[in-house]
């Protein structure tokens, strides 16, 4: 049996699974166990620290990537760290 119905598991993947917000700050797997997220949405300031890719053969994982305010980036990342003074919303996967 599937763990979700078709129309829930669409919703997971649109991030309705909750959110994280990250201010100078990192969300990960070791305190968020069997968590991905899956957008990532800059809120104030631009820096994208580190994003570590779930997928590496589709998406690459991000290093320093300087990101406009109100810029949403798609993926699936097991730890995102977001710069000093910035703040960003991680939405769960």
């Amino acid at each position: 049996m599937d763990k979700y119905s078709a129309s829930e598991a669409l919703n997971v993947q649109l991030g309705q699974a909750g959110y994280d917000i990250v201010t100078a700050t990192s969300v990960n797997q070791t305190t968020n166990p069997n968590t991905n997220w899956i957008a990532i949405t800059m809120i104030v300031g631009t820096t994208i620290t580190t994003a570590t890719s779930v997928d590496t053969n589709v998406w690459d994982s991000i290093s320093g990537l300087e990101v406009p305010a109100g810029t949403t980036i798609y993926g699936r990342w097991s730890v995102i760290t977001i710069g000093s003074g910035d703040t960003a919303i991680c939405y769960r996967g």
